[in-house]
């Protein structure tokens, strides 16, 4: 079943592309503040998928980065 204005698997990589790839924290903040109101269920699996890659590779340390990064976008997302 699929939600109008729902996030695709697809447009859920691409943020985290961005995500993983921001040069700075000032970048990274405005792709967050820019996306995070699209941030649903599906970009949430993408990014624990991600995660779960990195570990696989043995980078703790990028897995354990965007495991607390999810976790703040999920409060900011889900609290406000």
């Amino acid at each position: 079943m699929s939600i109008a204005g729902s996030m695709t698997y697809q447009q859920a990589q691409a943020l985290l592309k961005k995500i993983i790839t921001a040069k700075d924290k000032d970048e990274l903040q405005t792709i967050i503040s820019n996306n995070i109101s699209a941030c649903d269920g599906v970009f949430f699996a993408e990014l624990e998928a991600t995660v779960e890659q990195f570990r696989a590779k043995g980078d703790e340390s990028s897995a354990n980065k965007l495991k607390a990064l999810g976790d703040y976008m999920a409060r900011l997302r889900f609290m406000i």
